[in-house]
C-alpha cells in the first residue's frame, strides 16, 4: 500500500512540474512576442518621429527659399510656377540619414528602396488649402477690412525611412502665409527701433509695431491696444539716449501701462512692399537708387536699376511739381511730360490750377535745424476747389512736390514745402509727397477752422456735417504750425511764437533722427515736429504715423533750446483707414509659417 501511494504521489508531482514548465514557457514566449512587438512598435514610432523631424526640416528649407523668392520679386502675389526651382534638400542637411535621396516628384512607395524625400514643393492654395493651377491668380483670404489680406501657399514633403524589413512614410505639410496689410492700419508703425518716452500722460489708441527693438521707460505711457516688436522689448532707454544706463545720471525706467491680457509681444517683421531691405539696399555700391526706403521720396536716377520702380511717390503721382534754385516751377503729368497752359487732354487746366496754387520766395527760421528754410507754399484749398468743380476730374489725387535745390545729407541750402488752407478736402482725399520737409500750417482735413476738438472735445476732430477724408503727407520730416503761426516771428524768441489749438487729420510718413551720442531722438511722441510755444494749448491728431527711413534733410537734433514747448497731445488712430486708405500704394508684407500637419 505504501509503495503504491508513493508511486501515485510521484506521478502527480511530475504532472505539476510539467504543467508549470509549460505554463512558464508559454508566458516567456508570450512575453518575448510582446517584447518583440513593443520593440518593433517603438522602432516604427522612432522612425516616424525621425521622418516627421526630417520633413519639418525640409519644409523649413522650403520656407526660406519661398520667402526669398517673394522678397526678391514684387509685391504682387506669385503663382505656383514661381517656386518650381526651389532646390532640393541635400545629404549635407541630413547627415544622420544614411543614403539620403530627394525628388520633387511624388514617389512610388511600393518600390523596394523609395527616395528618402519626395513630393517636395511649394504650391499656391486658396484659403481652404485647395490647390490652385500652377499659373493661376491667387485667391486671397480677406482680413478685418479691405486693406488687409493673406495669400496662402502649401509646402509639402514626403519622407520615407527604412524600419525593420519595411519602410515608413510621413507626409508633412505646412501652410505658408504671405500677409498683406496697409501700414495705415497702425497708429504707429516703425521700421527702425521705436522709442516712446513721453514726459506727460500719453494714451495710444490703435496698434503699434516696430520691425526693430521697442524702448519704453515711462509709466506715463498707456497702450490701449496691440503692441508688437520684431526684435526685443526693453523697459528702458535706447543706447545713445543720455538717460540710458551709460549716462551720468540715468533715470530709473518704469514699465508702461497696457491691457492685462495684451502685453507687448513678438511678431514677425512687416516688410514694405514685401521687399527685404537687407538685400535690396546698399550705400556702398555705385547705384544711387537703392540706398534706403528714403528712395520712396526721391526721383529715380536714370541708367541704374531701381528696386522701387513704380513704388516711389514720384512714380505714383498724378502730377509732379519741381522747383529749382531760382524758384522756377516745372509741372509734369503722371508720365513725366512737362505741362503748360495749352497742353492737351486736360494738361493745360492742371497746369493752370497748380500754378495758381503755388507761391515761392518766403523763408522762415527753423530753430530745430538752426537755419533758414526757404518755403514753397502749396495752397491745398485751391487744389480741392478744382477737384470739386471737375477741372481736375482725371487727377489721381497724388501730388509730388519738391524743391530740387535742397542740400542733401543735412547740408544747405535748406528747403521745405508748406501746406496751407487744407481744412476742407474734396471727396476721396489727397496725398502729398515731398523729398523735402513739409510744414502743415493750420487745421487740416477738419472741414473748417474751428472743429469742436479745438474747443475741448477731442472726440470731434471735424466740424459738424463734414466727413474726414483719407489723406496722407509723406516727407523727409513733418512739422505742424498752428493757425496762429506768423512767418515774421520765426526768428524771434520762443515766447513770441505762441500757438493756438489746432487739429490735423492725416496719415503721416516721415523720417526720424535716431538717438545717438547722448542725444534722444525725441521718440514717437515727437514724430510730428513743432516750432512754437504750445504751453496750455492742445494739438489734436487723428491719423497713422509711419516711419520707414531716417531724415536726410531735416537732421536737427531733438531737445535744443528755443525750438518749442509741447502741447497737450490728444492723439487718436483714425479707424477710417482700416476701410479707406489714402490715395497711393503703400503696403507692408509679412511671411509667416502657419499651421503644419500630417497628410493622410
Amino acid at each position: 500500500m505504501k509503495l503504491r501511494s508513493l508511486h501515485g504521489e510521484f506521478g502527480s508531482a511530475i504532472v505539476v512540474v510539467l504543467t508549470t514548465t509549460v505554463t512558464v514557457a508559454i508566458i516567456i514566449a508570450v512575453a518575448m512576442e510582446y517584447t518583440s512587438t513593443i520593440r518593433h512598435s517603438v522602432q516604427r514610432t522612432q522612425a516616424l518621429q525621425s521622418a516627421i523631424a526630417a520633413g519639418d526640416g525640409a519644409l523649413e528649407s522650403a520656407f526660406c527659399y519661398w520667402r526669398g523668392i517673394c522678397r526678391l520679386s514684387t509685391d504682387m502675389p506669385l503663382a505656383t510656377s514661381a517656386f518650381a526651382d526651389i532646390p532640393l534638400p541635400t545629404q549635407a542637411q541630413f547627415p544622420s540619414i544614411t543614403g539620403f535621396t530627394a525628388t520633387a516628384s511624388p514617389a512610388d512607395l511600393t518600390q523596394a528602396h523609395p527616395p528618402t524625400l519626395s513630393n517636395f514643393n511649394v504650391i499656391a492654395v486658396d484659403p481652404e488649402f485647395n490647390a490652385i493651377a500652377p499659373s493661376a491668380n491667387l485667391i486671397p483670404g480677406m482680413g478685418q477690412g479691405p486693406t488687409s489680406k493673406t495669400y496662402y501657399y502649401l509646402a509639402q514633403a514626403d519622407v520615407t525611412l527604412p524600419v525593420l524589413s519595411d519602410h515608413i512614410t510621413a507626409r508633412v505639410r505646412r501652410v505658408l502665409e504671405k500677409q498683406e496689410i496697409s501700414p495705415w492700419n497702425y497708429a504707429i508703425f516703425y521700421v527702425d527701433p521705436l522709442e516712446i518716452q513721453p514726459g506727460a500722460l500719453m494714451n495710444i489708441y490703435g496698434w503699434v509695431h516696430t520691425n526693430g527693438d521697442l524702448y519704453t521707460g515711462h509709466e506715463l505711457l498707456h497702450f490701449l491696444d496691440k503692441v508688437t516688436y520684431a526684435s526685443d522689448w526693453f523697459v528702458g532707454f535706447k543706447p545713445g539716449d543720455a538717460r540710458a544706463p551709460s549716462g551720468i545720471s540715468p533715470e530709473t525706467p518704469t514699465s508702461p501701462h497696457y491691457p492685462n491680457n495684451l502685453p507687448p509681444a513678438y511678431d514677425v517683421a512687416h516688410q514694405p512692399f514685401g521687399l527685404d531691405s537687407g538685400l535690396i539696399f546698399s550705400t556702398s555700391d555705385s547705384n544711387p537708387n537703392n540706398d534706403s526706403y528714403h528712395e520712396l521720396l526721391e526721383q529715380p536716377t536714370s541708367g541704374y536699376s531701381d528696386p522701387l520702380q513704380g513704388k516711389r511717390y514720384y512714380d505714383q503721382a498724378g502730377v509732379k511739381i519741381l522747383i529749382d534754385g531760382s524758384n522756377t516751377i516745372t509741372i509734369k503729368d503722371s508720365l513725366g511730360n512737362s505741362l503748360n497752359a495749352s497742353s492737351p487732354n486736360g494738361g493745360g487746366a492742371l497746369y493752370t490750377a497748380l500754378t495758381n496754387a503755388i507761391s515761392t520766395g518766403v523763408s522762415i527760421k527753423d530753430n530745430r535745424e538752426s537755419n533758414s528754410v526757404r518755403l514753397a507754399t502749396l495752397d491745398v484749398g485751391v487744389i480741392n476747389d478744382k477737384i470739386r468743380d471737375g477741372t481736375l476730374s482725371s487727377f489721381n489725387k497724388i501730388i509730388y512736390i519738391a524743391d530740387t535745390s535742397a542740400g542733401v545729407n543735412g547740408g544747405t541750402p535748406k528747403r521745405g514745402i508748406r501746406l496751407k488752407n487744407g481744412a476742407n478736402m474734396a471727396p476721396g482725399g489727397l496725398t502729398i509727397a515731398s523729398v523735402n520737409p513739409v510744414y502743415i500750417q493750420g487745421d487740416y482735413n477738419t472741414g473748417g477752422s474751428n472743429p469742436p476738438s479745438n474747443s475741448g472735445d477731442p472726440t470731434k476732430p471735424q466740424v459738424n456735417g463734414y466727413e474726414r477724408q483719407p489723406c496722407a503727407v509723406v516727407a523727409d520730416a513733418v512739422n505742424v504750425l498752428s493757425r496762429l503761426w506768423d512767418d515774421s516771428q520765426s526768428t524771434s524768441d520762443l515766447q513770441y511764437r505762441d500757438a493756438v489749438n489746432t487739429t490735423v487729420n492725416t496719415a503721416v510718413v516721415a523720417g526720424i533722427v535716431p538717438s545717438a551720442n547722448n542725444n534722444y531722438s525725441g521718440g514717437a511722441e515727437n514724430f510730428l515736429r513743432f516750432l512754437e510755444d504750445w504751453t496750455g494749448k492742445t494739438f489734436t491728431y487723428y491719423g497713422s504715423m509711419v516711419q520707414l527711413y531716417q531724415s536726410r534733410q531735416s537732421i536737427g537734433k531733438w531737445g535744443s533750446d528755443n525750438v518749442y514747448n509741447p502741447p497737450t497731445r490728444q492723439w487718436y488712430f483714425d479707424t477710417n483707414f482700416q476701410f479707406n486708405a489714402p490715395p497711393g500704394s503703400l503696403l507692408v508684407y509679412s511671411y509667416v509659417k502657419g499651421r503644419w500637419f500630417l497628410a493622410q
